[in-house]
This record gives C-alpha cells, sequence and structure tokens, in this order.
C-alpha cells in the first residue's frame, strides 16, 4: 500500500453476527468469537463515518431442531412450562442481558419468532422465497426425510444421529443433512442413523419441498470469490474451504470394494477414475445428476463410498410445524423455512425492524442494503462458511435477477464482505453444545474476568489467523495457581 493512501469507507454501514440459536444463553464462542469482534469493528467504524451511518444488529435464531429437540427434552423432565415460544423467549431475555454484561452494544437484538421483528421477518422471508422463484431458480425435488416408525412422526434434523459421509470429516456428529461441522449432503447417505425419539433405526419416506438451484451459480461464485481474494486482509483458510465446494462432483469407494466395484462399473454414468492407492478409488462425474445416478448403483451394489465435496441443491423448506410459515407456490403448501435459509436474510428483517422503530420506512433497508455507497459486514465463525459463503451469496443473486451477477447493479441486493475467525477452542478442544466438550458459558466467566479483561483477552487472540485457545485458570482442574477472582453482584 502506498503511504500516501488514506483508507476509504462506505457512507453507511450495516454489521451483523452469526445468530445464537434460541435454545440456550450465550456461551463464550459466542462472545469471544465474533460478538466482541463485531463489537469493536461497530465503535470503530461510529468514529470513522458518524454513529448514525452505522447499524449493528443481530437476533435470536428461534427456530430450527436444535431449538424444537431441547424443548422437547425439558418438556419431558418438567423442567420447564409454557410453550416453545416461552422456552426461546426466555433465552432471548438471557442472551441480551449477557450481551449487556460484556457491554455489547447493538442497534438492535431481534428475534426471528415474536415481536415485531418476527412479522417484519415473514414478510422478508416471503419476498425472497417469491423472488427466486419468479427468476426460475427454485425446483421441487422430492426427497427422503426421515421417519420413526415407532412414533409415527417425521424427524427433524436433530432428531436423527449418525456418522457423516463426507470423505475426510472429523464431525463427532452427523445429522439428517448435515454434520457439526456444516458438511451437507443428501439425508439417505447419513451413516447408522438413529432416532433420538426412539432409539430404532428410522424409514424413510419421500417428501416434497422447494430447493435453491445453488449448482447453477457456480460460474459466479468463482468469479465472486476471485474477489474476495483482492480484498485487503482477506483469510485465506475460508478462501479455501469456500472453494472446496467448486470441485466436480466425486465419490469415494473403499478400496476393499474394488473388485465389487469393477463388475459393476459399466453400469455407472460417465466419470474419470483415479486410484489413491493409500484412501480410496476416486470417481468424478460431469454433474451432479450423474453423481446421484452412479450413488444409487453402489448402493444397490451393497458399495460403500463417500461423497465429496460439492456444490449441491440447497433446500429451503421443511415439514416440520416449528418455522416460519412459507407462502403456497404451485400448489405446494403447509411448508415452513428451513431454519439455515431464512437466519442468513434475518439481517435484512433486523434492519428493517430497526428503521422503522426510529420513525422511518421499513423499506428503507434497500438503502443500506441495495446501495453501492453502502457495504454490509457480517462475522462469524469457520463452521458456517458454506451457508454464509456460497449459499447465501448465490441467494442473494438469485433475487436479482434470473441472470445471476456475482457485481449486482446500484439498487439490487448487494453482496456482504464476510469476516470469517478461526475456532477459539476451550483449552486446546473445540468445544460445542452437541459435542463431548461442552462450552462454558459466557456470563459465567464474569464471576472470575471482568468483562473488559475478556473483551481485551478474546480480541487480541488472532482468530482471523488461526485456531486459539482459551485456557482460563479458574476452570482449569490442572492449575496450581488461580489469580484474584471477581465476584458479580
Amino acid at each position: 500500500m502506498n503511504t500516501t493512501d488514506r483508507p476509504v469507507f462506505p457512507k453507511r454501514v450495516v454489521v451483523t453476527a452469526g445468530m445464537p440459536y434460541g435454545n440456550k444463553d450465550l456461551h463464550f464462542g459466542h462472545a469471544g468469537g465474533y460478538f466482541i469482534h463485531a463489537d469493536i469493528f461497530v465503535r470503530f467504524l461510529k468514529d470513522r463515518i458518524g454513529k448514525e451511518n452505522v447499524i449493528f444488529v443481530c437476533g435470536t435464531d428461534c427456530y430450527g431442531s436444535p431449538i424444537a429437540e431441547n424443548f422437547r427434552q425439558f418438556k419431558e423432565k418438567g423442567e420447564i412450562e409454557g410453550d416453545i415460544q416461552d422456552f426461546v423467549r426466555s433465552n432471548h431475555v438471557k442472551q441480551i442481558e449477557s450481551l449487556n454484561m460484556y457491554d455489547i452494544k447493538l442497534s438492535l437484538f431481534g428475534a426471528s419468532s415474536f415481536g415485531r421483528s418476527a412479522e417484519i421477518h415473514k414478510e422478508i422471508s416471503e419476498m425472497i422465497i417469491t423472488s427466486l422463484h419468479k427468476n426460475g431458480h427454485l425446483e421441487k425435488l422430492s426427497s427422503p426425510q426421515f421417519y420413526d416408525s415407532k412414533m409415527n412422526v417425521f424427524l427433524n434434523g436433530r432428531q436423527v444421529e449418525g456418522i457423516c459421509p463426507i470423505q475426510g470429516c472429523k464431525s463427532e456428529k452427523g445429522y439428517a443433512d448435515e454434520c457439526s461441522l456444516g458438511h451437507q449432503y443428501d439425508p439417505a447417505d447419513l451413516i447408522n442413523p438413529r432416532s433420538t425419539l426412539s432409539g430404532e433405526v428410522p424409514q424413510m419416506r419421500n417428501v416434497t419441498n422447494w430447493f435453491f438451484k445453488l449448482e447453477d451459480f457456480k460460474d459466479e461464485l468463482v468469479k465472486w470469490i476471485e474477489d474476495v481474494k483482492k480484498t485487503p486482509g482477506c483469510r485465506n483458510f475460508a478462501v479455501n474451504y469456500i472453494e472446496e465446494f467448486f470441485a466436480p462432483p466425486v465419490i469415494y469407494v473403499k478400496r476393499d470394494h474394488a473388485d465389487d466395484l469393477d463388475r459393476i462399473i459399466g453400469k455407472l454414468p460417465g466419470h474419470k477414475r483415479e486410484d489413491d492407492r493409500s484412501k480410496a478409488i476416486i470417481l468424478s462425474f460431469g454433474d451432479l445428476a450423474s453423481r446421484e445416478k452412479a450413488c444409487v448403483v453402489l448402493a444397490e451394489n451393497s458399495i460403500r463410498y463417500r461423497t465429496g465435496k460439492t456444490l449441491v441443491p440447497f433446500r429451503l423448506t421443511g415439514n416440520i410445524d416449528w418455522g416460519v410459515p412459507v407462502p403456497e407456490i404451485e400448489g405446494l403448501k403447509d411448508l415452513v423455512f428451513w431454519v439455515w435459509p431464512e437466519s442468513l436474510w434475518a439481517p435484512i428483517s433486523f434492519t428493517s425492524t430497526y428503521l422503522e422503530s426510529k420513525g422511518m420506512d421499513k423499506a428503507a433497508w434497500r438503502d443500506w442494503w441495495c446501495s453501492k455507497d453502502a457495504q454490509v459486514y457480517q462475522f462469524l465463525g469457520e463452521d458456517n462458511i458454506y451457508f454464509y459463503g456460497p449459499a447465501e451469496m448465490a441467494m442473494f443473486m438469485g433475487v436479482n435477477g434470473e441472470k445471476p451477477d456475482h457485481s449486482p447493479a446500484e439498487g439490487q441486493l448487494q453482496i456482504p464482505e464476510l469476516i470469517v475467525n478461526n475456532h477459539i477452542l476451550f483449552f486446546s478442544k473445540k468445544a460445542s453444545s452437541s459435542g463431548k466438550i461442552k462450552p462454558p458459558m459466557a456470563r459465567d466467566l464474569l464471576n472470575f474476568y471482568t468483562s473488559d479483561q475478556l473483551r481485551a483477552h478474546f480480541f487480541s487472540l488472532g482468530l482471523g489467523v488461526q485456531n486459539v485457545g482459551f485456557q482460563p485458570k479458574p476452570l482449569n482442574p490442572d492449575a496450581t495457581t488461580i489469580g484474584k477472582v471477581y465476584h458479580r453482584e
């Protein structure tokens, strides 16, 4: 950079952060992994371009199978009263309290299932899906969904547990169609599935939903990621992760199935074969449809395989009760939005809600999301790169028109900038509410440290460069000396 150059700032900025699920309070990863970073960035921007030109929004992610499943478990044990809306509302209040304890100052911390933000979120969600449908980017697909015949119910994502089928995945748990690390796959590919309701092996029954044609956006996504690489401060680990999904559709067959594969090789669609002597036989296909046909042939012949990362149709809707309702389109009705897509555009809903609360037209969100004078920055952890990366960017392009463009025109929905942090580890392990290592809650740390100490520490970790361990002595059973303990009154 030339020493005479000066930074150029947008005229208006929206900053948002990954939404915490509504089944619990904030844990240390929420606070230390991205909320504190976003808050500090917001303070800097307010100083540079004026506080009236910066909006910082986020909210409770009220829907999704983890919330429904946790509510069911707590209700069965008699540990909570009320309905699921009461459950998420109580956790929403706790999350706001924790944010305040850390002096994280949002313009609005909304909720996707109640209050004015939920009403606007329903409107924005309808606008998104009708625009995608009008522009020809949706398709109706009948796909298998897990069904517990003992309990006589379709199972939501977290009510099925198994092993992720993606080659090389190190996730502790695979769920119905995604693992704990965010890998997407066909539910039928989940290895050793089990219903969490009955413990039985679930059946597969076909249901029809709306899917976004994500694979059609590959060319524009490649151009987008090339632009990202030119951005100052580009985080290469995030770029590398995204580019893995631009690979052609492949299948990995275990080497001990080589003879079986040779016997049926003529039944497979056209492909290229590569033998990796140390790992597997790799079959590469020209398109996703060919790979899916090959998967069927392999399964019919009891040949074990795993699939590789690639762009696949992105499911927008589901068949459960708890979710944002989807408007009827082409006779397909009684559906709800799957939580991941609707959480990606929820910051638009929260921006609209905030502006309305300040006496402006709720449609003024377009001045902040659809103008080249403005910029949206999204802070998130690396587990969610797939959703905020390829999925979100392609959907936003799809909302704008029939022909996708990675560089939208003025007045169209612009492409946000992602600020991705690596994992903040608990000591040396990745902590997860659904994994073996549970993360400490954010407010509990304030029993040992002040918020200023924690803010300074988490911000200094350099999560944009590498995974870093958080090693608080008061929570370390092997520590020999514990410093001063601060107790909050």
